[in-house]
């Protein structure tokens, strides 16, 4: 089973697709979009966010790499442009004041859309999007066909139960922890992806320079 399941890439995928999710940082998106639905239909949009970002997700995990191919793109130059997204991601939720643009622009269109923001943008791109994508194609490629299904897999089933547990629960979250340490929270979120992207962006430049020219950063030690 050791061979199937890798504890310390599960940890540290977990840490960073949790922070990429940030379910707090959702919370008063989920509130503001459902602020006219009845109780059921709040449970049922935090249903339907919750199963699509799993299956989004699992999806990465299993043909992420394949897709990649596809294309001709090989993994360290993934992971370098995955880093950069991850990082503009993470100062973006540095910088923030209160709620970024884009996310009162989606406010304001799901009202327009009814239940339909369940999917798109809640769950696409509010909750996964690129960065988490990248990151899950990343992490992926350290891991045999067979662990990456059991170890990463493991993984976001646990981070999108956490998600949908914050959208069940979102309104006594909300009150309990309140806006000022939910945006704490989301500036230590935002600290933990930045130096994800930038272990990403330095490790796929140090794979890219060694495929292309190997042997070039071995005779630099020497």
């Amino acid at each position: 089973m050791s061979a199937l399941f890798d504890q310390a890439v599960f940890l540290k995928f977990l840490a960073a697709v949790l922070a990429i999710f940030n379910p707090l940082y959702n919370i008063p998106i989920f509130l503001s979009m459902t602020r006219d639905c009845t109780p059921a239909e709040r449970r049922r949009v935090a249903m339907i966010v919750m199963a699509s970002v799993t299956v989004i997700a699992l999806i990465s995990v299993a043909i992420g790499e394949e897709v990649l191919a596809v294309f001709g793109i090989d993994v360290p130059s993934f992971r370098v442009a995955g880093g950069l997204i991850i990082f503009g991601i993470g100062m973006s939720m540095l910088n923030a004041q209160d709620r970024a643009p884009g996310d009162q622009a989606a406010v304001v269109d799901g009202h327009a859309r009814k239940l339909n923001f369940a999917v798109v943008p809640l769950a696409i791109p509010l909750t996964i999007g690129p960065g988490t994508i990248a990151v899950t194609i990343v992490f992926s490629h350290q891991l045999s066909d067979g662990a990456e299904l059991v170890t990463l897999g493991s993984a976001i089933l646990i981070a999108c139960f956490i998600v949908g547990l914050g959208l069940l629960f979102a309104d006594s979250i909300s009150r309990l922890v309140g806006e000022t340490m939910i945006n704490v929270l989301t500036r230590i979120m935002a600290i933990l992806l930045v130096a994800v992207a930038v272990e990403m962006v330095l490790t796929g430049i140090f794979n890219a320079v060694d495929a292309h020219y190997p042997g070039l950063t071995g005779s630099a030690g020497n």
